[in-house]
């Protein structure tokens, strides 16, 4: 091959790698939250591409699962249809954005209006409130068993942050809500057979676990999170809400007898 045309070859290359390279930057998983009129709505969406190049998307919330239809992506501009049912008629909402350096932004359109909307390609480095916006599977050891609830953390279009409490025993009030330097806390409220109860939470966050205590009149209790979609639980953990292993109820382990000898 001649010297020129070399050099040809190279600057074709140098010319569509951009192009190649920015067609892929819209696949992948997405942090996704929607600013509604009153609340703000999130949800992780995923996009692939098949083998005949064209994009699919799933987009997972709170409700359900639903299916992107109809998504282009070309110059840095996104759109697609969001299809969901959940127990009553279809409903579609469209989307239409930029993307730039994994993030996003745009706005959409369904029947509950007009709205803006942002995401974040998982993975991104996250900074301050950012890195605790999302669902977290909130782990509770007690003496008896272990419960798992779910915490789900947004941020305000002032930039404060708002908290709302999911479980076995309904929802529960997320008041006083501050990450700061790393530490998660709020005040939990929650009422039981007509009588109010408070506690306080403090946690450290590292990524996508937090490790801290509940304290309330009852006393302190171990309290850890893990953020929804980042990973398996981790092995050894009694099942949600089932009762807790003898050792940590503070009981002997049950003898075994030995192999091939009488019990």
């Amino acid at each position: 091959m001649s010297k020129k045309a070399v050099v040809a070859a190279v600057l074709v290359f140098v010319v569509l790698a951009p192009v190649v390279i920015a067609a892929e930057g819209v696949v992948g998983e997405w942090e996704f939250k929607s600013q509604i009129p009153a609340r703000t709505s999130q949800a992780t969406m995923t996009i692939t591409k098949n083998a005949e190049g064209k994009y699919e998307g799933k987009w997972l919330a709170q409700w359900g699962e639903s299916e992107l239809s109809d998504i282009k992506f070309e110059k840095g501009k996104v759109s697609f249809v969001q299809t969901s049912s959940f127990g009553g008629p279809e409903m579609k909402t469209t989307y239409e954005g930029t993307v730039e350096g994994g993030k996003m932004k745009g706005s959409g359109k369904g029947q509950f209006g007009e709205f803006t909307f942002e995401g974040a390609m998982q993975g991104e480095p996250k900074s301050g409130a950012d890195a605790i916006v999302g669902e977290w599977q909130m782990t509770i050891n007690t003496a008896a068993r272990e419960m798992v609830d779910k915490l789900i953390i947004s941020k305000n279009a002032d930039g404060t942050l708002a908290g709302k409490w999911i479980g076995q025993r309904g929802e529960n009030t997320i008041t006083n809500l501050k990450f700061e330097g790393g530490k998660l806390t709020f005040t939990r409220t929650s009422s039981f057979g007509g009588r109010e109860m408070q506690s306080t939470y403090e946690g450290t966050v590292e990524g996508d676990t937090i490790k801290g205590n509940f304290t309330s009149e009852r006393g302190e209790r171990e309290a850890n999170a893990t953020r929804v979609g980042a990973g398996k639980p981790e092995a050894g953990k009694a099942e949600p809400n089932k009762p807790a292993s003898p050792a940590k109820r503070g009981e002997p382990a049950p003898s075994k007898p030995e192999p091939n000898k009488p019990a």
